[in-house]
C-alpha cells in the first residue's frame, strides 16, 4: 500500500488530504486482519458478550482495494471514508457484518457517493461482501421519526441512526452492484 497526498475540492472547499490506496499484494495483509478481527468477534460472543464491531479500516481498505483502484482510503482530509481522485468523488462507506445494521451518521457528514457493505451473508462471515451503492436522496429523504428527517437531525448537532438495510435496501429492492470477497 502507499500513502500519497493531494490537493482537491471537496464540497466546494479547497482540501488537502491524506490517501492510502491498495493494491493486490495487499489483500494477504488485508485477509490477515479480517480473521483476527473474525476469531475475536466469535470469542467475544462465545464468552456470551457482545460482538466486536468490523473495524473500518478493514472495509473502508477492502472496498478501496475491492472495487474501485482509483479511490483511496481517506487518513486526512474530511468526514468521508475514501477519495476518486479520477473522478474527484468523496465516497462515505457503511458496513455491516450483522443481520440488521443500526447505522449513524456525523452531523458534519459529507460524501458524493454512499456504498454500503453487507458482510453478513446469511450469518456466515467469511470476508465475502456485497457492494451496494445507494441513491443519496434516499438518505436525505429520510424519516426518522414522526417529525424529523434525516438533515434535521443533522442541523440539530446529532447523530442521525437507521438500518440502511432494512429501511434503504431491502425496502427499496436494491441489488447488490458488485459481490467482493477480501
Amino acid at each position: 500500500m502507499r500513502r500519497e497526498r493531494m490537493k482537491a475540492y471537496v464540497n466546494g472547499s479547497p482540501a488537502e488530504l491524506e490517501l492510502q490506496f491498495w493494491d493486490e499484494s495487499d489483500r494477504g495483509r488485508l485477509r490477515g486482519l479480517f480473521k483476527l478481527w473474525s476469531a475475536l468477534n466469535t470469542g467475544m460472543k462465545a464468552i456470551a458478550s457482545r460482538g466486536i464491531n468490523l473495524p473500518e479500516g478493514i472495509s473502508e481498505s477492502a472496498f478501496c482495494l475491492d472495487f474501485d483502484n482509483n479511490a483511496g482510503r481517506a487518513l486526512k482530509g474530511g468526514s468521508f471514508d475514501a477519495y476518486d481522485a479520477s473522478a474527484g468523488r468523496a465516497i462515505q462507506i457503511k458496513a455491516s457484518s450483522v443481520e440488521y445494521d443500526l447505522t449513524s451518521f456525523g452531523p458534519k457528514s459529507y460524501w458524493d457517493d454512499l456504498y454500503f457493505l453487507d458482510f453478513y451473508n446469511g450469518g456466515s462471515i467469511d470476508g465475502s461482501f456485497d457492494v451496494y451503492l445507494i441513491p443519496n436522496e434516499y438518505i436525505y429523504g429520510m424519516r426518522l421519526n414522526s417529525g424529523q428527517g434525516f438533515r434535521d437531525q443533522q442541523a440539530q448537532g446529532r447523530r442521525p441512526r437507521f438500518s440502511i438495510k432494512r429501511e434503504v435496501v431491502e425496502a427499496g429492492g436494491m441489488k447488490p452492484l458488485k459481490k467482493c470477497r477480501i
